[in-house]
């Protein structure tokens, strides 16, 4: 996620976004969660044609019980639709403004929760540091588009809403110095935001290629890909044990990358 100092120097003044969402995927009794920061300037002309290009292949779809018409599920479009995810990695490659960073974990002991908590600790304590907004895929629908309870949402309610979770681990890294105070956090639906198809879109074929052991399944966003392990406590600077999936996520980018 970093940029050259005279790269940072002129676009000081653009706004800088990152959007997150995840995938986990369950393989031999181990459960594997990936989680991808796609961060881009929205005022960028290329990444503009990218957005039109994805929305074009979201208007292509049906609308059933598990895939609302205007917006990419890359889990719900298998069989007859994977030609449309195999296309929209191809606008997300094409698309040279973009930064992709994957983090990845085996989800151990500690639970899924905690897991989960140490990625997005990661993501957040990596950000460039001239993001300036982040949004979140929501867990929950009742918190679509702020971190505050929405108007007939009590507080006990609000406490026991999955995103409360994430909400905890930024403002407890906040508080540490190790996430930007001013930093703006969001929860949204991914149907009203677009962006968020991105990160979608890469974390479900990076699960897919762990999945198969295929790096065929990444050719198409291997040299785009940044990938780690997520190590990163939200309440400690100790980095969580290794897991040591980022390392067989990282041998099949790596193979799919075009051969010199």
């Amino acid at each position: 996620m970093q940029q050259t100092a005279s790269t940072r120097q002129e676009t000081r003044e653009r706004r800088l976004y990152a959007y997150i969402d995840e995938s986990e995927r369950n393989i031999d009794g181990d459960t594997w969660y990936l989680m991808c920061a796609a961060t881009a300037y929205r005022d960028d002309p290329a990444h503009n044609l990218a957005m039109k290009r994805l929305a074009a292949i979201a208007q292509r779809q049906p609308t059933d019980d598990r895939l609302n018409r205007h917006a990419i599920h890359s889990s719900a479009m298998g069989g007859s639709r994977e030609d449309d995810v195999i296309e929209a990695e191809q606008v997300i490659a094409a698309d040279i403004s973009l930064n992709l960073d994957i983090v990845v974990r085996r989800v151990t002991r500690q639970g899924f929760e905690e897991t989960r908590q140490i990625c997005v600790a990661h993501l957040m304590t990596h950000l460039d540091a001239d993001v300036q907004s982040v949004t979140f895929d929501t867990r929950d629908y009742l918190e679509t588009k702020t971190r505050k309870p929405k108007p007939g949402v009590d507080a006990a309610t609000h406490r026991q809403l999955v995103n409360h979770h994430d909400l905890e681990t930024i403002e407890r890294l906040k508080t540490a110095g190790r996430v930007k105070a001013d930093l703006d956090i969001v929860w949204a639906n991914d149907v009203g935001n677009p962006h968020l198809w991105i990160p979608d879109v890469v974390a479900y074929a990076c699960g897919q290629a762990l999945v198969s052991g295929n790096p065929q399944r990444l050719v198409r966003l291997a040299s785009r890909l940044h990938i780690s392990e997520a190590v990163t406590r939200p309440d400690s600077v100790e980095p969580a044990p290794s897991t040591g999936i980022a390392d067989r996520l990282e041998t099949l980018r790596r193979q799919a990358l075009p051969r010199q």
